[in-house]
């Protein structure tokens, strides 16, 4: 059984830093990076049809986002990530995923370069850690590539 590392995908700039650090973990453990995105569901029951295109379109840019990554992984670390998007509560999903594919191993985040706010998910996931069944790795956002390198 290889070895999955689990990247949150998202808009924030310290994303790449956990792609990074997972690939060249994935790669040099042969193991799996895995990226998810979570499409935040639309929340206006009354205007289904509205809800449905707005859905429909976050959907179109996740996969569009997914895609960017995915090709930077393949170009730069020569792995094929798993692409996973799922519609939900970020938190919820996270841990829905983990509890459901035991390859899983470590779920990999980068923090905000903020001191006081160290990102969403990390603040969200932090207050639910004991839902977690894998270690959580927190890749600061100050290292650069080389740090990243020469660490893992």
């Amino acid at each position: 059984m290889r070895k999955k590392f689990l990247v949150i995908i998202d808009d924030s700039k310290e994303l790449k830093n956990a792609i990074y650090f997972a690939a060249k973990r994935a790669l040099n453990t042969k193991g799996i990076l895995t990226m998810l995105y979570v499409v935040n569901p639309a929340t206006n029951a009354e205007w289904a049809r509205v809800s449905n295109l707005i859905e429909q379109e976050a959907t179109s840019d996740a996969k569009k986002i997914t895609r960017k990554w995915s090709l930077e992984v393949e170009e730069k670390f020569k792995i094929k990530p798993e692409i996973i998007i799922r519609l939900g509560n970020v938190v919820d999903e996270i841990i829905k995923l983990i509890e459901n594919d035991k390859e899983i191993r470590f779920l990999v985040l980068a923090s905000s370069p903020d001191n006081d706010n160290p990102g969403p998910i990390i603040k969200s996931i932090s207050k639910r850690t004991n839902h977690l069944s894998v270690p959580l790795i927190i890749v600061p956002a100050s290292l650069t590539e080389e740090d990243i390198e020469s660490i893992v």
